[in-house]
């Protein structure tokens, strides 16, 4: 087989968090390399994913072999600020129960979400943030 398609792995993932936020009420989401101005009015969520450390499955060359890769998602909520953390915890709650024992999908394999935790900062200012992580691993078949 191949080597393990970083981007497809991405597509999955990114797929999956489009599908539920653009369900009533929708939510904005906002992927690493697009552009975004937000408003303070508006909620959203920054995706941010990573690939980690990897290891061997198997001994082996470059074929018949497997690897593990490892990756973590990284979600920031934003919500308006001033009101309360009630709207940021739904957001949360809706993303918890999205990777929430989702064991294989498409070959990806979640860890249980951790957060959301409270950020005292917000980056950008003027709006309530939480961030929440997902680990994941995919078995790479060389």
């Amino acid at each position: 087989m191949a080597a393990l398609d970083l981007n497809t792995v991405r597509k999955h993932i990114e797929q999956r968090l489009i599908a539920e936020l653009q369900t009533t009420p929708p939510v904005s989401i906002v992927f690493n390399n697009m552009p975004n101005k937000p408003t303070t009015d508006k909620t959203f969520v920054l995706s941010q994913l990573e690939f980690d450390t990897g290891e061997y499955i198997t001994l082996g060359g470059t074929t018949s072999s497997n690897n593990l890769v490892r990756g973590n998602l990284v979600l920031n909520i934003f919500t308006k600020s001033g009101v309360g953390i009630g709207a940021n915890l739904v957001v949360g709650t809706r993303l918890r129960n999205l990777f929430n024992r989702i064991i294989d999908l498409e070959g990806i394999y979640f860890q249980p979400p951790s957060g959301p935790t409270v950020l005292q900062q917000s980056a950008p200012e003027g709006y309530f943030q939480s961030r929440m992580t997902v680990d994941f691993e995919v078995v790479e078949q060389l």
